[in-house]
């Protein structure tokens, strides 16, 4: 997600202040509403809807600051997985198992199904990841050639890994909610400008 201002042709004459003093209130309006719209429009919606802490979202967000080299802000979402057990979540009994339910974690606008499983026999009821082979795509540059497969087998249970933000950014994120951003950044601009000219 890109914050920028359109690019003002000769902006600082016209408005008659510096140049170097303009393209200081541009970036400064560009990395205030950056800011704004990474706590407003991404991380306390998504841990609403979800239930995954803020802090959590705040790391999965990373934010590039405009400068005088590049005047656009950007808020890049990660693609690594957060933890099941992040998210609200509840064991869906399928076919009537009673060791082995799928993992519903609270999602935007609904739920949606995790990787690995719930034991619902269990006292803890934790999310935990399932063992699985999986078969290793060689080729002539591949190291250790004699390993044919990855095999996901634990001598401990681990976490399952639940959606990604990036995952949560693709649903989420619309026209809407660009618009809002746009609003702000205009907003922004506009009270520096007038501070500058007045």
């Amino acid at each position: 997600m890109e914050v920028s201002l359109p690019h003002f042709e000769d902006g600082a004459a016209a408005f008659g202040i510096d140049e170097k003093r303009f393209d200081r209130i541009q970036i400064n309006s560009t990395n205030r509403t950056a800011r704004w719209a990474k706590r407003v429009l991404l991380v306390e919606p998504f841990a609403k809807a979800t239930g995954v802490r803020r802090v959590i979202f705040n790391d999965r967000f990373r934010l590039n600051l405009a400068n005088s080299n590049k005047p656009e802000a950007s808020i890049v979402p990660s693609s690594a997985s957060i933890p099941a057990r992040c998210y609200r979540h509840r064991a869906d009994t399928v076919d009537g198992s009673k060791i082995r339910a799928r993992i519903l974690v609270q999602w935007w606008r609904g739920e949606k199904v995790a990787a690995g499983f719930i034991n619902p026999a269990s006292a803890r009821k934790l999310p935990l990841a399932t063992r699985s082979v999986r078969e290793r795509k060689l080729t002539v540059r591949s190291k250790r050639q004699h390993i044919k497969e990855y095999r996901y087998n634990y001598a401990v249970p681990e976490d399952a890994h639940g959606p990604s933000a990036a995952a949560l950014f693709r649903v989420a994120v619309d026209d809407s909610v660009r618009e809002r951003a746009a609003d702000r950044l205009a907003f922004e601009f506009n009270q520096d400008l007038d501070k500058e000219l007045f």
